[in-house]
């Protein structure tokens, strides 16, 4: 199909007359100082176009809670455009084109042939085209939540014609770019049916319905629009356009890029996308501002250096870049892990991510810092709620576009099996320290107080006031009738089981080889660390070692608790093991409350909350420390309690993990106990490895140093640790190894984007790329160890 389009006279008049307005000086932008601190180059090939991790191999510029995002060109072949787009189908990031919209100039009927620059700033992508007598320079911002500005600025002696063009990709998969499938995206998916068609400014790409729930899900509805301030003839043939425009001297084109979700956002954006191009300047002008604003805030540390400041910065731009705008399920704007996550994209929101976030962004962009933590207490569970009523105060694990079925919804990202651990009111503190908004705690303490009340109600098997990582009643975890699930593995055979009278049957017998019990993955997933060593994971052959030395395999058993209300209705389940971090989150969780409500006048509640801490706190130090190590550990839950009131003795055997300095990131420790803690962490056979404080000791059983949670250098985790060594009065050798994470850490004082974690003994990039709570915790890394003691 072919067609032609040109605009009415009337608006090529008003549109024409906008059209020479010059481009606003921008030398003495701060941002300018920053050129390419993360890698913005490529020229997408497949729709997914992975990396070695099963990521997006590129990184786009994602700007201002967007959903769509634009490359730099690597090299002259893409000059001119804006290789992608990247888009965010609700909860995938998917790319639309290797360079959609590419402009070339041709002078007397050949094309140009120029020189390129091509580089990013914060905040914006820029390209100049050189060629005697001709230059173009290229400016990109996002300006609103859903659209992106080009200003194409033209300079030249001669009249041109300017010919732009783009093609959808056909190619579905890729993985270091090798073909993962014989498919393309229309034979992959038919019913996305994308289709071009011209409009009197520009082009509209129309995307059919697509539900599949782990690769791409669009409304029918979705649409990506180009408008552009200058009439051009426009022809379509299938997936691929060109569109032809003449200039007779110098001139300044300004073109909108918008991908919109649904048909509620393709009607409320057109007005916007109407001013943007009617008054191009003050939008670009603003995204400049916006973005000064970020750097004068954030960039507060005259003692860092070049390299630190510029890790700085890439965190920053890491944080802004995983913003999305409101859409969907989601009430508030939020910050995902990772926009070019396999499984972190679209606005996908963990809570346990979010109270890192914004912690580091209420020092930069405390707006989206309070939208985003609002976004995870939106769906805080109400006692009337008509999934879970018995959960009331609870927070969900994922919240995404689309909300589970249970909830009316076909998404299965969003998650309510699990919750993660009390940093909550840590984060909210951070938010009103950096804001003096007393508002904002007025707001937030009541979701505080219900969500404590939460883990104290639904999680704290024997009430003795310390909570237990667990799961909640869900089809997940158990049958209708509220029997637990899980299934017996032994040879070649498998045997679904439900009961927990069963579930410690199967393990007293010991005849199985492995149990895959669902509750035990949720418990994992709600202490925020998956696969954790004292959670019981363990490699087969790791654990056959261990045996061989004369350990017992009930070391790695985990036994689970019902938790059930008065009236004998079943609220979920516990792990009969308190865990040292969640024990020491909950103190200063408790802290922090006591605080807050300090400062709101409500004394009775500071000291409920008070007394609370200090009861934590020595329970920790009584029961949770371990003399003969010399580190704090999780601890058994037995029948009856110890003599010392302790539920049981700590659990050495599956070694020594991050959970171990919990009490001193969050002040619990006696000095007498952290001294001993540091002196494990110093040790080059426990922790202090290349990379240091990986999420196992060397010496522990489960260590592998590619394994998720048991080895790897995670940079909140290791965050924690330097700020308990600092609490302690060990900021020197906090210092050295936070320099010593920056120089050891691959690509990360180069342009590689900040990754998820880190191998300890090579340094390693592992994980999904543009992590946020990794660029969270740098960013606070930068702020708290590179300036002068205090």
């Amino acid at each position: 199909m072919k067609r032609l389009h040109r605009l009415a006279p009337l608006a090529v008049l008003l549109i024409v007359a906008g059209c020479s307005t010059k481009q606003a000086d921008t030398t003495g932008l701060k941002a300018n100082q920053f050129h390419n601190v993360i890698d913005r180059t490529g020229a997408p090939q497949a729709m997914l176009d992975y990396d070695f991790d099963e990521h997006q191999r590129f990184n786009p510029l994602f700007d201002d809670g967007a959903w769509h995002g634009h490359l730099l060109p690597a090299n002259s072949e893409g000059m001119g455009g804006f290789p992608g787009p990247a888009l965010l189908t609700e909860e995938y990031i998917n790319f639309m084109a290797n360079n959609f919209d590419r402009l070339s100039v041709y002078k007397d009927g050949k094309k140009v042939a120029f020189t390129l620059q091509a580089y990013s700033i914060p905040g914006a992508l820029i390209q100049t085209l050189r060629a005697p007598g001709i230059t173009v320079k290229m400016t990109l911002r996002f300006v609103t939540s859903r659209t992106s500005l080009l200003a194409t600025e033209i300079t030249t002696d001669t009249p041109l014609e300017l010919v732009w063009d783009g093609e959808l990709l056909e190619k579905y998969h890729l993985q270091e770019q090798k073909p993962q499938s014989n498919e393309t995206i229309d034979q992959a998916f038919p019913d996305y049916t994308r289709t071009l068609h011209a409009t009197k400014d520009g082009l509209n790409v129309n995307f059919g319905k697509v539900r599949s729930d782990s690769n791409l899900m669009t409304s029918g509805e979705s649409q990506y629009q180009i408008h552009k301030t200058l009439p051009m003839s426009t022809q379509i043939n299938g997936h691929r356009f060109v569109a032809k425009a003449n200039i007779a001297s110098s001139t300044t084109i300004y073109t909108t890029y918008s991908h919109l979700l649904t048909a509620a956002e393709v009607q409320k954006e057109q007005a916007k996308i109407t001013d943007i191009l009617k008054h191009p300047q003050p939008y670009l002008t603003a995204s400049e501002q916006r973005w000064e604003g970020y750097l004068n805030k954030g960039l507060n540390n005259p003692d860092a250096t070049a390299a630190q400041t510029r890790v700085a910065v890439k965190s920053i731009e890491t944080l802004n870049g995983n913003w999305r705008g409101v859409a969907g399920a989601m009430k508030f704007d939020s910050v995902t892990p990772s926009v070019t996550g396999r499984w972190f994209s679209g606005n996908q929101t963990w809570p346990w991510d979010t109270w890192k976030q914004a912690y580091a962004m209420a020092h930069f962009n405390p707006d989206v810092a309070k939208d985003n933590i609002r976004a995870v207490f939106a769906w805080q569970i109400p006692v009337d709620d008509p999934v879970r009523p018995w959960d009331a105060g609870f927070v969900p694990d994922l919240l995404a576009y689309n909300t589970n079925p249970e909830r009316g919804g076909d998404g299965s990202n969003w998650n309510e099996r699990n919750t993660k651990p009390s940093l909550a009111a840590w984060s909210v503190m951070e938010v009103y320290k950096t804001t003096g908004e007393k508002a904002w705690l007025e707001e937030m303490y009541p979701h505080l107080v219900a969500y404590h009340d939460w883990w104290l109600r639904n999680r704290d098997h024997n009430s003795n006031g310390v909570p237990e990582y667990g799961a909640t009643r869900d089809k997940a975890h158990n049958t209708a009738k509220g029997e637990m699930i899980f299934t017996v593995k032994r040879g070649n055979k498998e045997q679904k089981m439900v009961g927990l009278e069963n579930y410690n049957r199967v393990l007293r017998s010991g005849k199985y080889d492995s149990i895959d019990i669902p509750a035990q993955v949720a418990a994992a997933w709600e202490s925020g660390r998956d696969g954790a060593a004292v959670f019981g994971f363990i490699e087969p052959d790791q654990l056959q070692r261990y045996l061989e030395k004369g350990g017992k395999r009930e070391d790695w058993q985990v036994l689970f608790a019902e938790n059930r209300a008065a009236d004998g209705t079943l609220l979920g389940y516990s792990l009969l093991q308190e865990s040292v971090d969640q024990a020491s989150y909950m103190y200063s969780d408790s802290t922090y409350l006591a605080q807050m409500a300090d400062i709101l006048g409500k004394q009775d509640d500071a000291q409920k909350f008070r007394s609370h801490a200090k009861k934590l706190a020595d329970y920790i130090n009584t029961c949770m420390f371990d003399d003969a190590t010399g580190f704090y550990y999780d601890i058994r839950i037995e029948n009856k309690p110890l003599a010392n009131g302790c539920a049981g003795k700590p659990i050495v055997a599956r070694g020594k993990g991050p959970e171990g300095w919990s009490p001193l990131f969050n002040g619990a420790a006696t000095q007498q106990h952290a001294d001993a803690v540091v002196k494990v962490m110093k040790d080059p056979k426990e922790f202090n490895t290349y990379v240091p404080l990986g999420t196992a000791a060397l010496t522990n059983p489960a260590f592998g140093p590619d394994i998720y949670w048991r080895g790897r250098v995670w940079v909140d985790q290791f965050y924690f640790g330097l700020k308990g060594m600092e609490r302690y009065g060990y900021r020197a050798d906090a210092v050295e190894m936070a320099n010593r994470f920056f120089a050891h850490a691959n690509g990360l004082i180069t342009d590689g984007p900040i990754r998820e974690n880190y191998n300890p003994l090579t340094g390693e990039q592992q994980g999904a790329p543009n992590f946020s709570w990794s660029a969270a915790h740098l960013y606070m890394l930068y702020n708290d160890f590179f300036t002068q003691q205090p």
